[in-house]
């Protein structure tokens, strides 16, 4: 199992700057294809702000990575509530562990 840490951020003219943490995981195990491998998700959110962990059963850190970053886009492109808010760069390019 592989850990990724994923952050998004708002932007000036997002409509909805502040989110409910329980809100976002909730769109996020929505949005989260069997294939992505996901096990489990942690959110803090804060003004302008979302921190994610995610956990995914991957074949290798890089994949893993992948499967945060490709769910937070997903989820971007279909959720109004986050309407203007991003991906920051580089954000899920670096796995941070693997647990076993």
């Amino acid at each position: 199992m592989y850990m990724t840490t994923v952050a998004l951020a708002a932007t000036e003219g997002a409509p909805q700057r502040r989110l409910d943490s329980n809100l976002v995981v909730d769109l996020l195990w929505a949005l989260a294809a069997p294939e992505l491998g996901i096990q489990h998700l942690r959110v803090v959110t804060g003004p302008g702000r979302i921190r994610l962990v995610v956990f995914s059963v991957a074949a290798d850190a890089r994949s893993g990575a992948l499967a945060g970053k490709s769910l937070c886009e997903n989820a971007i492109r279909s959720a109004p509530q986050l309407r203007g808010w991003y991906v920051e760069p580089g954000a899920a390019d670096r796995p941070v562990a693997r647990s076993d």
